[in-house]
């Protein structure tokens, strides 16, 4: 189901009745820096909810600063959509940084199997890294559409090697797992940032990542990956979105995570059909106004064949990019793909086109 799309309001409607969303539109050589990376803004649409649906009405920072009903939390909003974030496991967080996937699975979407063996994933993790990528994500289960669970021990056996033997080179990782006890265990081993794609919401996940101090990544997926794209419905997916990271970033911080540990994902393509994953790429900047960076992965995934002309895995390389580039257009401070190499080059062209433009 896609759910009705947004109307723009023709008049100005009254911003922050609550509740309300600020989406700031990247522009060339507008005046705002969009959170301390290249992209830039000058107009915003402000989202409200009506009878009749969501509705936006577009303007500029200053009317929205002299109009909002509440000026206090307007002016926090346009603080975290200009506002540098913190490092992120000791990572600057301006201009967009790669996260290189590492799966070590057998059955993962696009590289099952390719990395099953510990000395292929080292040697794969160490040329990501020569290629560019400032994080590794290790994942031991996969979550691709209908994928079935593995034990726990299955999971440890497939993930603790590569993570032990990336960190002796200095390595920045991150443990891809829904798990508590592959939580704990891998930043024993030295993954310093926990990526979990059920945000955080499985037994003692939050108690967990808390007590390891660890960096966390929080996702949105509606269902699970069993049966995750059996018929995903919403009313509009980016608010409904927006609403579900900021309950589990309340949450994060409430088990003892502080904020400047917590990053959000919003899980492109999981629990998502086309249209959704469209209107979340088009709307990724309203994430900014949740305070936190942005890690955006769509590589190689499903959406990218079905614009297309149904390509294989391993031929959406082309597409990939394309999704990159738009996410990193919109300020997000970290992207997730397969293609190292190729991505470092499409956004050192797409820096250095869209810096350059005062």
């Amino acid at each position: 189901m896609q759910g009705d799309p947004i109307k723009m309001a023709v008049l100005p409607v009254p911003p922050f009745a609550v509740p309300s969303w600020v989406r700031p539109v990247p522009s060339l050589g507008g005046s705002n820096v969009l959170v301390g990376s290249f992209a830039r803004f000058d107009m915003v649409d402000v989202v409200q909810v009506t009878a009749g649906g969501h509705i936006a009405c577009r303007m500029d920072v200053d009317r929205l600063l002299e109009t909002a009903d509440d000026r206090n939390t307007a002016a926090r909003i346009i603080d975290n959509l200009t506002q540098l974030r913190y490092p992120f496991a000791g990572i600057t967080m301006g201009a967009p940084k790669i996260m290189g996937i590492l799966n070590v699975t057998p059955d993962s979407f696009s590289d099952g199997g390719k990395h099953y063996g510990p000395a292929m994933a080292v040697a794969a993790g160490r040329a990501m890294i020569a290629d560019g990528a400032r994080i590794i994500d290790v994942g031991g289960e996969s979550t691709r559409p209908g994928a079935t669970p593995v034990t726990r021990n299955q999971e440890l056996a497939r993930v603790l090697p590569p993570i032990s033997s990336l960190k002796k080179l200095g390595a920045v990782l991150s443990v891809d797992t829904q798990h508590a006890e592959v939580m704990d265990r891998a930043a024993a081993r030295g993954a310093t940032i926990i990526n979990d794609v059920a945000g955080l919401r499985g037994e003692g996940a939050l108690e967990t990542a808390a007590r390891t101090g660890c960096y966390v990544v929080i996702m949105h997926m509606q269902g699970m990956p069993l049966t995750m794209q059996d018929s995903p419905k919403y009313g509009f997916a980016p608010v409904e979105i927006y609403a579900f990271l900021e309950e589990r970033i309340n949450a994060a911080i409430a088990a003892g995570i502080p904020r400047e540990k917590i990053s959000i994902d919003p899980g492109f393509g999981f629990g998502k059909a086309v249209y959704h994953n469209l209107q979340l790429v088009n709307w990724l900047a309203m994430l900014h106004g949740l305070g936190v960076p942005i890690l955006f992965g769509a590589s190689r995934k499903s959406t990218i064949a079905k614009l297309s002309s149904c390509e294989k895995t391993d031929q959406r390389l082309p597409g990939s990019l394309g999704l990159a580039m738009a996410a990193a257009r919109q300020g997000a401070q970290m992207l997730r793909v397969h293609d190292v190499v190729e991505t470092a080059q499409a956004l050192a062209v797409e820096c250095a086109l869209i810096g350059g433009i005062k």
